[in-house]
């Protein structure tokens, strides 16, 4: 098949053919940083561009994005929910830019999207079908800001919308995107059997995999899967999903040549159930099952990995990379700068600013620097601190544009002085609270690769964590690719160094060093 643009959308899909020959021009770069995804024949890097926090308006994600695919990336994995579409779009500009410029063909690039979340505008929606008395069927309400729902009907609807921000006729895979939500909202609700809310499940599932295998022979869509969080959980856990269940489900779907040639799975040094876990079939005594990986190998099923970096530890995260410490400064004395700017704020600006009764009091705005302050002693490692500082910058970035363009008269000047003072100051107080949290969690970074190197090749030993933790999982057996959350240039330089590198020896020897490491305190 051959791509082309039609001005609307690019006709084509990801071919053997295609991602071979991506493969071999780029053979440079190691023989070992391609491989096949499982029975589908496409070749794929060994590492993915993970689009979770990507979005259309920021050219350094579009940066990022062109430097992969530059660098021999092939594989690129979104979700219709990552940032409410943005980042489908993004991709579909990025990779529809470059087939244009003659860059890359249609064929060479695989591209990967989910359908299930129903969140932000695709919640709205839902709650507008639902007040119309039409609502999509087998709706999972977990939460007020997050359903779910995995019914032909709405995956229609989603698969439509994906393929228009991507600009793509066709998808080459499409997951359905963690549908054991509807496992963990009958595990909550309680009452129902296990074993009926799990038939339940697998009866939603066969439904799901029925329609894909119809916009398969309809040309939409090449191949598909589940993206899960549960998969590799034990099988007595009541939110654990099942690769073998998965399976027969896909043969009642499609037959024995059915299209479901995808699981994609979190896994990471700390995580590493897909390659440890013996959990398939759910029903075979504990001597008969095998590993998630095992399975999914012996099956030819293409295994994508997510979340290599960031590892759930414990109630926090842990994440895999070396992070240069600097000094923290003097962190009290810029809380104190922040916090006499935002009482200046309060009594020369918010005092003269008049809302409605129902709108948020002028004076309630830009709190930091006793907000922070309160949690200074809590940042505990970068990772924490990085979910903070989003929420500070997000919040900040939104009242500082409602006020631009709310304030007029002889005080818009007062608050744009105030405000170009403001934003550096508290720009210096979240870098320094970066640097404490780089600070604690340097020290189990250290811990972490001093329990791992000794099972390393010493011309390895060297590496930073992130690319020690990225090559084993991409030579753990039955892992296709890693997918990496390359949103900056410099993260796609880091993870892509390791692409060269020949397989580890013995991955399961890391997971087990690991497992039995007892992290310092950040």
């Amino acid at each position: 098949m051959t791509s082309r643009s039609t001005g609307r959308a690019v006709v084509g899909a990801a071919s053997p053919a295609g991602t071979r020959a991506w493969a071999e021009r780029r053979s440079a770069a190691g023989g070992e940083a391609y491989g096949l995804l499982g029975r589908t024949g496409l070749t794929v890097c060994r590492l993915g561009f993970g689009g979770y926090r990507v979005n259309d308006e920021t050219p350094v994600h579009r940066s990022a994005l062109e430097r992969a695919i530059a660098g021999g990336v092939n594989l690129v994995d979104t979700s219709t929910n990552y940032t409410d579409g943005s980042s489908e779009r993004l991709v579909g500009r990025v990779v529809g830019d470059a087939i244009r410029k003659g860059r890359v063909a249609r064929e060479e690039i695989v591209l990967v999207s989910k359908i299930g979340y129903v969140q932000g505008e695709n919640l709205a929606l839902a709650q507008e079908r639902e007040t119309a008395g039409r609502p999509f069927p087998d709706m999972v309400h977990y939460q007020s800001g997050c359903w779910h729902c995995v019914h032909p009907e709405f995956l229609e609807d989603q698969l439509a919308r994906s393929l228009g921000r991507l600009d793509v006729e066709t998808l080459d895979v499409c997951l359905l995107h963690n549908p054991e939500y509807f496992l963990s909202d009958a595990a909550h609700s309680g009452g129902a059997k296990l074993e009926t809310v799990r038939d339940e499940f697998y009866r939603r599932l066969t439904a799901a995999f029925r329609f894909f295998e119809e916009r398969v022979a309809a040309g939409r869509l090449g191949w598909y899967g589940v993206s899960s969080n549960t998969v590799a959980n034990p099988v007595d856990d009541p939110e654990a999903t099942s690769l073998a269940r998965m399976l027969a489900a896909a043969e009642e779907a499609g037959g024995p040549g059915h299209r479901f040639g995808v699981l994609q799975l979190p896994m990471n040094l700390f995580e590493a159930g897909g390659a440890l876990e013996r959990n398939n079939p759910p029903g075979a005594p504990a001597s008969a099952r095998r590993t998630v990986l095992e399975l999914a190998s012996a099956e030819g099923i293409g295994v994508l990995v997510n979340r290599p970096l960031n590892a759930v530890v414990g109630r926090g995260m842990v994440r895999l990379a070396d992070f240069a410490v600097e000094p923290a400064g003097a962190l009290d004395r810029q809380l104190e700068s922040v916090r006499k700017l935002e009482a200046e704020y309060r009594k020369e600006i918010a005092a003269k600013l008049r809302v409605g009764p129902d709108s948020d009091k002028p004076e309630s705005f830009f709190r930091w620097g006793d907000q922070l302050d309160a949690v200074k002693d809590r940042v505990a490692s970068v990772t924490y601190w990085e979910q903070v500082e989003w929420q500070v910058r997000g919040l900040t970035a939104r009242v500082v544009g409602a006020l631009d363009a709310g304030i007029a008269g002889a005080l818009a000047g007062q608050w744009r002085g105030w405000r170009d003072r403001y934003r550096p100051e508290l720009d210096r107080l979240l870098d320094g609270f970066r640097a404490v949290a780089a600070g604690r969690s340097q020290v189990q970074s250290r811990a972490i690769a001093a329990a791992v190197d000794p099972l390393l090749p010493p011309e390895r030993r060297g590496a930073g964590l992130s690319q020690k933790s990225l090559w084993t999982l991409a030579s753990t057996p039955g892992v296709s690719a890693v997918l990496v959350g390359m949103r900056r240039p410099a993260y796609v330089e880091d993870a892509t160094g390791m692409l060269g590198w020949p397989p580890l020896a013995d991955p399961p020897s890391v997971y087990e060093a690991v497992r039995a490491l007892r992290l310092p305190a950040a």
